[in-house]
């Protein structure tokens, strides 16, 4: 589980960052689908940035057998399960969740993936702080 955790750790952090790096290089253009949609998903950099960062010390100190890293994977966790919450629902209210365009089918996987990510994270560190 250890490995599983410092891979998604990782795999978190290194997303985030490409993700967001094809969207300001214009590879991953962000149209106007609804009223107001580019500027809530330009919303979006400070806080993945966020989740990036809490991400990315989750792993170093995982890797360092430092015991801090129980503090950072919770964060991790818990703005993956937040951050995928907040999208679903506004994907739902908006109808966008439904339009199933390629870039949707791709948000989508996004949300499963915190959603998901974000809950094993939430045990496997809880469970290592119970452990410790």
């Amino acid at each position: 589980m250890k490995q599983l955790a410092l891979g998604l750790t990782a795999f978190t952090t290194i997303g985030i960052i490409t993700y967001w790096t094809l969207v300001f290089t214009g590879t991953f253009k962000v149209a106007e689908l609804v009223p107001g949609y580019r500027n809530w998903f330009m919303s979006f950099p400070l806080p993945d940035g966020w989740i990036a960062t809490v991400s990315l010390l989750a792993f170093i100190f995982l890797l360092k057998g430092d015991d801090r890293a129980s503090l950072f994977g919770l964060l991790t966790g818990s703005s993956l399960i937040f951050l995928g919450l907040y999208a679903l629902m506004y994907g739902i209210n908006t109808g966008l969740l439904f339009i199933l365009t390629t870039d949707e089918l791709i948000e989508i996987a996004i949300k499963i993936y915190c959603l998901s990510v974000g809950s094993f994270l939430i045990v496997y560190f809880w469970n290592l702080i119970r452990k410790g």
